[in-house]
């Protein structure tokens, strides 16, 4: 049986990050056991194809994984642009700029019965839940395909895209294939003094959580107070916004904010509030 994989690549990371923002992934190991799963040892693996959005300014951190996946074996990267669009917030009565993906979910369709109508395919797992996509799937099994349905949890999953699939796959129910261990790190990390020590004990201090991590993190926590807040004050989310998954408030949450603006994964903008002060405000790009 001939398998093709079909990322709604926005979908599959936001999903990911809900479900484990630490899990790191090995996506030709995932690509394998996805295969298995649909098409049992004699399943061929034809193909993964990652759908995204990319602003014209993509940050590195970005970019680097994309370029990655594309030099995997059978991996293949559609780029569409990014497009910045405004809104009105009914709450506090302020305009806004946000960007969002477009003809991304329609080359995945487009892409998908082509496939299907060519007979490149036996079978397509389509990584996702969103029901946007049930008009392509039920193209597809108008042509004689079947459609599996791949998603981290069932809460993810659209129970009308689900009835119209011909099975569900579990990404959690996989992670011992696909997981990508970390390299254990030491809860302390020694300080050596070259003088004096208190006592014979050597100094210590606590080790620092990887960049990626922080970065990750940091975008969780923006997210969850934008998806809470009208706006995200640049210093309300520096000061007082509590979470234990970032640094300490303060100095070292300042300069997170600072590496996520200079890595183009947010930025910062200017709002009037109602009482009419200029507030500086920041959100994911």
């Amino acid at each position: 049986m001939n398998v093709k994989i079909f990322f709604d690549g926005q979908n599959f990371y936001r999903s990911l990050l809900r479900y484990d923002e630490t899990l790191r992934v090995d996506y030709d190991r995932l690509a394998v056991w996805i295969t298995q799963t649909v098409g049992g040892p004699g399943g061929v693996f034809c193909g993964a194809y990652y759908y995204v959005g990319i602003s014209s300014d993509a940050p590195p951190l970005v970019e680097g994984f994309l370029k990655g996946l594309e030099l995997r074996p059978g991996y293949f990267v559609r780029r569409e642009p990014r497009v910045r669009r405004t809104g009105h917030c009914p709450t506090c009565g302020l305009d806004y700029e946000y960007t969002t993906e477009k003809r991304v979910d329609t080359r995945l369709v487009a892409e998908l019965i082509q496939y299907a109508a060519n007979g490149a395919f036996d079978a397509a797992v389509l990584v996702s839940g969103d029901d946007d996509f049930v008009p392509a799937v039920e193209a597809v099994n108008a042509l004689g395909k079947r459609v599996w349905v791949a998603t981290w949890s069932a809460e993810e999953l659209s129970s009308d895209l689900r009835v119209r699939c011909f099975g569900q796959i579990r990404l959690s129910e996989g992670l011992g294939a696909f997981r990508v261990e970390r390299p254990r790190i030491a809860e302390r990390e020694r300080v050596g003094t070259t003088s004096r020590s208190y006592e014979g004990r050597t100094a210590v201090r606590p080790a620092r959580v990887p960049q990626d991590v922080a970065l990750e993190r940091g975008l969780v926590e923006l997210q969850r107070a934008q998806a809470r807040l009208p706006h995200v004050s640049r210093g309300y989310f520096v000061t007082r916004w509590r979470s234990h998954q970032l640094p300490p408030a303060g100095q070292e949450r300042e300069q997170l904010v600072q590496q996520l603006i200079e890595g183009g994964l947010a930025e910062e903008f200017e709002v009037t509030d109602p009482e009419g002060r200029l507030i500086r405000a920041i959100r994911i790009v």
